[in-house]
């Protein structure tokens, strides 16, 4: 039945909760175009429980709906974004008791614009290192602090990326390298679980692809930063300096390559700060998460 999950409950805590069946919000999170991963968060009407703190989009669910469409629901009513672009990733369930609240985290290539109902004071694309210094809802608060994602960008050893996959890398060098290229331009925002050495959300806010060879005549897609190792120069080289820079700015790394000795390198060049895995975990990437929704 449409709208029969309003109403309070009291969870087995005896706390006061909003929603009959529960409820569910959006962590909505897109990249800037300087970078930077931001968070939609919503400046809750005072009339509203624990009202003029900031939060998530979200609300009650209904008895017939699932977590993930009810958080879409309720954050396409609250803030006007278009559902159907949002890219669902995983959940994370906050059981009381007898009530729970779903975080439904999810993303978008870039921040788009937004408009207020009377739900909300203000809505913003919030930077997460910014999140913390905001008066939160006591329930996001909580939860920020598990569900929070980290900022990674992509280095990506194209040779040997390339040279992996049976795509006739051998017969157009720069063909197969323009081909990568525009499948990594398609990650940006996406949501990604790390790999052994830094687990948990992530949230690819850059790629910088090293090409050398043939394939540094490659065309160059928007948004990824491409690296032409100069002529006769070695793209590992290239790739340990680039690690060593990205780094020493502040950013965690998540560099691809299969080269044993090239992995050592980096993993020395880049400390606590970056993590080493296959072209394998790449294209399980570009293959799941690259393009469209997913739930």
């Amino acid at each position: 039945m449409e709208g029969d999950g309003d109403g309070w409950v009291r969870c087995a805590r005896d706390h006061r909760h909003w929603g009959r069946f529960g409820a569910a919000g959006l962590l909505l999170h897109a990249v800037d175009d300087d970078g930077v991963v931001r968070l939609l968060l919503q400046h809750r009407a005072a009339w509203s429980h624990h009202g003029d703190t900031w939060g998530l989009p979200g609300g009650a669910r209904h008895s017939h709906e699932e977590a993930v469409h009810a958080a879409i629901r309720e954050a396409v009513e609250e803030t006007g974004i278009d559902g159907g672009s949002v890219r669902t990733r995983h959940a994370f369930v906050d059981d009381h008791g007898g009530w729970s609240y779903t975080t439904v985290s999810a993303d978008l290539p870039a921040p788009v614009a937004t408009s207020l109902n009377r739900e909300s004071e203000a809505l913003a694309w919030v930077a997460l290192g910014e999140v913390d210094a905001l008066p939160l809802h006591p329930g996001f608060a909580h939860t920020w602090r598990l569900v929070r994602p980290q900022p990674v960008v992509l280095l990506v050893d194209m040779a040997n990326v390339v040279g992996s996959r049976p795509d006739g890398w051998w017969r157009d060098r720069p063909g197969a390298a323009a081909r990568l290229l525009e499948e990594l331009a398609g990650l940006r925002g996406v949501t990604v679980q790390g790999v052994a050495q830094q687990p948990g959300a992530q949230v690819i806010a850059g790629v910088v692809a090293v090409l050398e060879g043939a394939a540094a005549a490659a065309t160059e897609p928007g948004w990824v930063q491409v690296r032409r190792a100069a002529r006769g120069g070695s793209g590992d080289d290239w790739l340990v300096q680039a690690a060593a820079a990205l780094v020493g700015e502040g950013q965690r790394v998540t560099a691809v390559t299969a080269d044993r000795e090239l992995r050592g390198r980096l993993t020395r060049a880049g400390g606590d700060q970056l993590q080493v895995t296959g072209p394998s975990w790449l294209r399980q990437v570009l293959g799941s998460d690259g393009s469209g929704q997913r739930g």
